[in-house]
Parts: structure tokens; sequence; C-alpha cells
């Protein structure tokens, strides 16, 4: 993930967690949390 990739997430789930919208932003979390799992299942 780049920085920018990385600040566009972190920024999403701030305005989510700003707006108490708390299940969008965990949903989010959740989803960036898998995909970074793939991604080091790859380089393995």
């Amino acid at each position: 993930m780049t920085r920018l990739e990385l600040l566009t997430v972190l920024l999403s789930i701030k305005a989510l967690l700003e707006s108490d919208n708390k299940d969008k932003a965990l949903e989010l979390i959740n989803e960036v949390i898998s995909e970074a799992k793939k991604q080091v299942n790859k380089a393995e």
C-alpha cells in the first residue's frame, strides 16, 4: 500500500468515526486487514 493509499484509508476511517458511523469504519478496517493479510501471504 502506498503512502497516498494509506492516507486515504485513514482519512476515510476518521470521517466515518467522526460521523458516528462506527459499523462502517469497522467494516473498512476489516477489509484493509484482510487485504494486508493477502499481501503478506503472497510475499511468503
